[in-house]
């Protein structure tokens, strides 16, 4: 059931489940969340893992779950609108060097998910 707690989350992650559909590689429901396998994209939003790449992703975006779980309706902008810059920064650097930003994981609030969902981030440095 989705939670009332985490529903602009969870209303969020169904439209970009509209929006991703053929996207969508694999899905799999898992610890009350549906993880959706894409092939481009990586975002947690409520109920709807959306991970590519590796399975360190993966739990990167589990632990944002928990981050929503906590923090319900103040998830988005204690923790989605910082996540987001840091993503729009991570693009720019990425434009202007040509190289991922190494920094990527290690600011908040990326390093908590990453603490939450299991990852050891020692030596991470790809996006």
């Amino acid at each position: 059931m989705l939670s009332v707690w985490e529903l602009p989350q969870n209303v969020l992650g169904l439209a970009l489940l509209v929006i991703m559909r053929r996207r969508i590689i694999e899905r799999r429901r898992e610890d009350g969340r549906l993880f959706l396998r894409t092939s481009s994209t990586g975002v947690s939003l409520g109920w709807f893992v959306f991970w590519c790449t590796d399975e360190s992703i993966r739990r990167h975006e589990y632990g944002h779950t928990i981050q929503s779980r906590l923090l319900g309706p103040f998830y988005l902008p204690l923790v989605g609108l910082p996540s987001v810059a840091r993503a729009l920064y991570a693009r720019a650097y990425r434009r202007c060097t040509g190289r991922w930003w190494p920094r990527y994981f290690h600011g908040y609030p990326e390093n908590w998910a990453d603490r939450l969902g299991g990852v050891d981030n020692r030596g991470r440095s790809t996006v």
